[in-house]
């Protein structure tokens, strides 16, 4: 289990915070993720032999915000 903190560019409301935590959540082998809106960042817990940290990124690019 691998533990990454993300700074995503482009939250400005809850909407933004439930649109990022449902498109982390539904890459494969994560397994939880926390996405806070005054840090501008998730927290994400993910089975480092079932995805990576790109997939991660890309979804979030997918849902129209950018993780740096």
């Amino acid at each position: 289990m691998v533990e990454e903190t993300l700074k995503i560019e482009g939250m400005a409301c809850n909407h933004c915070v439930v649109r990022v935590g449902r498109a982390i959540a539904s890459v494969e082998g994560v397994v939880e993720v926390d996405v806070n809106l005054e840090k501008k960042e998730a927290v994400v817990n993910f089975e480092e032999s079932v995805t990576d940290l790109e997939t991660i990124k890309a979804a979030v690019r997918e849902a129209g915000y950018e993780p740096l």
